[in-house]
């Protein structure tokens, strides 16, 4: 990390804070040969946190960033939930049957999470300037010029060709360009603290779910601790809350009592939306753009989203390779989702200010067992808790084609041009003999090209493949042929895969041949049937517009 007051006066981006938004913005541009500045006005990391829970799509996205190995030797996996209505266990919810790359919640205090990103950053040749803080900015139609002041009074401007805001809740960066957000805060607090709880009477990896006064959850950390997530509605009980906490624990787990617990801490909480996230040459991603209910532990995994799909967007428009339109996209695709995720919210808060009496609590318990006893209810909300269900389906950046028109393409099996690409396998590498996943072959800064063929005689010469392709793009053919029936020679962009169990095929619904595009962010760009060149063609050129 820098301390230093000297800040070049140029940047291509210029990233005002270091949070995991922030971080992760810096680094999908670093890893692109985009250099960056990030700065954050605190002179060191934040030694304490509350977002906890590291969904499935962000693990995928730190997978593809290169930072999963560290996530998994220092994050707890949790494989679940358990609801608890007066003293009994009422319902449960379990990951481990969802066909995804890591069907598992990753738990980790957000200052290690910053940790690993930030030693990711420098890794790659990047840097965090900390002790920096934004005291305006002004901005043409070319570039923004931004005015920082140092934590000892010193000020500078720095000149940059594109601002993005990663500065919170209270985003300086919003203010300075005048855009409204809309929302409303909780009425009762949220509180957190953490601790042992010995003889705790449940699965060390699921978190609990108290839905009856007093209101908890307990959720499974590294080294055997736990933190607890709580309701504050009485200012006046704030006095005694280890022993309201250690009550509503022992209902759940009779002799378990909170032992070593840290100071607890608490804090208001807010639903908010941002009128736009962009305002000419300066974005907003993560809390800066929207915030919500931490009650579904979605608002440091959507800020870290923003800028996977806003990192490799800015890079292509910065080297030339892409037309300014494409940042629109940016906020097309990701205000559905913090909307979705804020409304979701104001439901899972209703459901847990309920009040203490028997009668609603038995109504909720009941609306949770009716969401949840059944199989279906069940795979719901496990999807909804991966968030790899979101989906940019109707981006104006996705495309769909079919040689049969828009009847044939609404029967398509699998994923449609918007969703994430699913994980597969086994891929076997006939160059190479390395057996793949699906998901393995997304570690790159370019798109993919997947050619599906059941035939290699229908495939195009490798030069006609390569002559459409952009600069860091990499096709793969993938055939169920016989592996000793596919050619050997490969080039390093274009590749033969054996699919020859037709698991691949299936997962993504391939019956006859079948190309696919898949962005830089692992989401589905082109479904193509036939394949076809000139439609690969016609999706780059729409991202010139």
């Amino acid at each position: 990390m820098s301390h230093s007051q000297t800040l070049p006066s140029q940047t291509p981006v210029l990233i005002v804070g270091a949070g995991p938004t922030g971080l992760s913005l810096a680094i999908e541009l670093v890893r692109r040969n985009v250099e960056c500045l990030l700065i954050d006005r605190n002179p060191a990391p934040l030694p304490f946190d509350r977002a906890t829970v590291i969904h499935s799509r962000s693990l995928e996205c730190f997978e593809t960033m290169g930072t999963i190995d560290e996530f998994l030797a220092r994050g707890h996996i949790m494989r679940g939930f358990n609801i608890f209505a007066f003293g009994k266990k009422v319902a449960q919810t379990s990951f481990e049957s969802l066909e995804c790359r890591h069907p598992y919640d990753l738990n980790l205090a957000e200052n290690e999470t910053e940790e690993i990103l930030t030693a990711r950053l420098e890794s790659l040749g990047g840097r965090v300037s900390r002790g920096w803080s934004l005291e305006g900015l002004n901005q043409t139609d070319t570039e923004v010029t931004a005015t920082l002041k140092s934590a000892q009074g010193v000020e500078t401007t720095v000149t940059a060709n594109w601002l993005v805001g990663t500065d919170g809740i209270h985003s300086r960066v919003r203010e300075s360009i005048g855009v409204s957000v809309a929302g409303h805060q909780y009425p009762a607090r949220w509180g957190v603290v953490d601790g042992y709880l010995p003889d705790w009477q449940h699965e060390p990896d699921r978190a609990a779910i108290q839905i009856d006064a007093p209101a908890l959850n307990p959720v499974p950390m590294p080294g055997n601790r736990w933190r607890i997530y709580f309701r504050v509605f009485d200012e006046t009980q704030t006095d005694n809350l280890l022993e309201q906490i250690n009550a509503g624990l022992a209902s759940i787990s009779p002799g378990t009592c909170l032992q070593d617990p840290d100071q607890p801490m608490l804090y208001h909480t807010f639903r908010q939306l941002s009128a736009h996230y962009r305002s000419s040459r300066v974005l907003l991603a993560g809390d800066a753009a929207h915030a919500c209910s931490p009650i579904e532990g979605h608002g440091m995994n959507t800020g870290i989203q923003d800028s996977f799909n806003l990192g490799w967007k800015l890079a292509h428009v910065i080297r030339g390779e892409a037309g300014d339109g494409l940042l629109n996209s940016y906020e097309l695709e990701r205000r559905p989702i913090a909307n979705a995720v804020g409304a979701s919210g104001d439901v899972a808060e209703e459901l847990r200010t309920i009040p203490d009496e028997p009668a609603a609590v038995e109504r909720v318990k009941r609306a949770l067992c009716a969401m949840l006893l059944p199989a279906r209810g069940q795979l719901q909300a496990a999807e909804a808790e991966t968030e790899i269900s979101f989906h940019y389906r109707d981006s104006p950046l996705v495309r769909g084609y079919h040689t049969a028109g828009a009847t044939a393409q609404q029967n398509w099996l699998g994923p449609r041009p918007g969703d994430c690409l699913p994980e597969a396998g086994p891929l076997l590498n006939t160059a190479t003999g390395d057996t793949l996943s699906l998901f393995q072959l997304l570690n790159t800064t370019g798109n993919l090209l997947f050619w599906f063929a059941a035939e290699t005689f229908e495939i195009p010469a490798t030069a006609e493949i390569e002559s459409v392709l952009q600069p860091e793009d990499v096709c793969y053919i993938i055939t169920t042929v016989p592996p000793a029936q596919i050619p050997v020679s490969a080039t390093p962009r274009v590749h033969w895969l054996s699919d020859s169990a037709g698991s691949v095929h299936a997962r993504l619904g391939v019956i006859d041949p079948t190309l696919f595009i898949v962005r830089p962010d692992g989401h589905i760009a082109l479904r193509c049937e036939p394949p076809q060149l000139e439609q690969v063609t016609a999706y780059y050129e729409l991202l010139q517009t």
